[in-house]
């Protein structure tokens, strides 16, 4: 028989599981800004193309990203 593991151990494997994911995908995740207000979204390619909702974009012509480390910059909806 296969012990199985008490609950303590398996909220530690939990919060490992979800510290891991935050530390990979985190520097990924960017702050947008629009006109009509803003949301989040998540680096998607190297060369800067952004995946997010439709709704934090729509009718944005004048978008800021600001990045983790605090840096911002211009960005165009495509």
């Amino acid at each position: 028989m296969v012990p199985q593991p008490n609950d303590d151990q398996l909220l530690d494997a939990y919060s490992s599981a979800i510290i891991n994911a935050v530390d990979t995908v985190g520097p990924a995740v960017v702050k947008i800004d629009g006109t009509r207000g803003g949301g989040s979204g998540v680096l998607f390619t190297p060369d800067g193309l952004i995946l997010t909702n439709s709704h934090v974009v729509e009718g944005g012509d004048a978008l800021t990203v600001t990045m983790t480390d605090g840096q911002s910059m211009r960005a165009d909806r495509i």
